[in-house]
């Protein structure tokens, strides 16, 4: 006998399973009741305290990990919306919260509609016992009742970019399965989820790099409206833009970034993030992209900023090559991983 079992339905037609869940092993083996179900307690602080110890615990070793707080969580939560637009569940033995998952689902334009899993953790105790499994198993099943025609769910938030977890709080594009969670990514493998695409994570110092514009080349920095998808994806506090501009005021390239408040908080340092370089198509071959990024990572020192990361996927070969000019270089790998349904 190993992790959950036999199944019950609540009188609103939730689901509600219990079962047992095998500890220890040999003569040392014990049975313990587990319980999966919707979460109930609301998004009050105070309720979403015990999720927020339980990744504190547990998530240390992640990537950019940063710790959460109720205060946090239900503020994100209720900001952004997601309430009505996504499902928590909960696992608990004898009343002790010992795993939780979220899922979402979203209608990103021009995008087929996707499910998303946020976020699914199982306090290290309990791991390799079923729990995530099932967390994962029963999100999958109460995400095709909820939103039919559904293309694919997603891990963890690679795209569409399911904006709680991926860059709670950091305003970074960390997200989807990253190499160093072998067990995480075998979590999904066995649910039937397949590699779609790779990124790498990439960092340069904040430097001056001694360039200036060109004559007639201005720079432009401004703040990004509150309404663009990069600040409600993202999340991130402050998002900027930073222009080559030309006498007529014509964008030459943009380079879009934004402080990371939690990573910084965790490694002890300033980092920025840098979203993307956008240059016009009749601008392209001629330099500007990588102009400007060598003057945001001055502009950005300046700032107090000691470090700049990105995300960029693998097969885009030319965003690469410019970022690596740049000084940019690869400090970890994530997978995309969809689940077709």
């Amino acid at each position: 006998m190993r992790g959950v079992q036999a199944g019950l339905v609540s009188p609103d037609g939730e689901f509600k399973e219990a079962g047992l869940l095998r500890i220890g092993e040999g003569p040392r083996t014990y049975c313990m009741k587990i319980v999966i179900a919707p979460w109930e307690r609301g998004f009050g602080e105070e309720a979403l305290d015990e999720i927020a110890g339980l990744w504190n615990r547990n998530a240390g070793s992640r990537h950019a990990f940063f710790p959460w707080t109720g205060a946090l969580l239900s503020r994100v939560w209720l900001a952004g919306g997601m309430v009505s637009t996504s499902r928590l569940l909960e696992a608990r033995l004898d009343g002790r919260l010992v795993g939780f998952a979220h899922f979402s689902w979203m209608r990103e334009h021009g995008y087929p509609h996707a499910g998303v899993v946020e976020a699914i953790l199982v306090d290290a105790e309990f791991r390799g016992k079923g729990v995530g499994t099932t967390l994962l198993a029963r999100g999958i099943e109460a995400l095709r009742g909820i939103e039919p025609g559904l293309a694919f769910v997603d891990a963890l938030g690679a795209w569409p970019c399911g904006f709680l977890y991926t860059c709670l709080a950091d305003g970074s594009e960390r997200s989807g399965v990253f190499s160093g969670e072998p067990a995480l990514a075998s979590l999904f493998f066995r649910a039937g989820f397949r590699e779609a695409r790779r990124s790498l994570v990439m960092r340069a110092p904040a430097v001056a790099s001694g360039r200036v514009p060109p004559p007639g080349i201005g720079v432009r920095v401004s703040r990004r409206g509150s309404d663009t998808w990069l600040d409600r994806v993202f999340r991130a506090r402050e998002c900027w833009d930073h222009d080559l501009a030309d006498r007529r005021g014509d964008v030459l390239s943009r380079a879009i970034y934004g402080h990371m408040p939690g990573e910084s908080l965790a490694e002890g340092r300033t980092l920025f993030s840098l979203f993307g370089v956008n240059t016009p198509t009749h601008c392209r071959r001629r330099g500007w992209a990588e102009h400007n990024i060598g003057l945001l990572l001055g502009h950005v020192a300046g700032l107090g900023c000691d470090c700049v990361e990105l995300h960029v996927y693998t097969d885009n070969v030319p965003a690469l090559a410019l970022y690596r000019r740049t000084g940019f270089t690869e400090i970890a790998d994530t997978a995309m991983m969809h689940l077709p349904l």
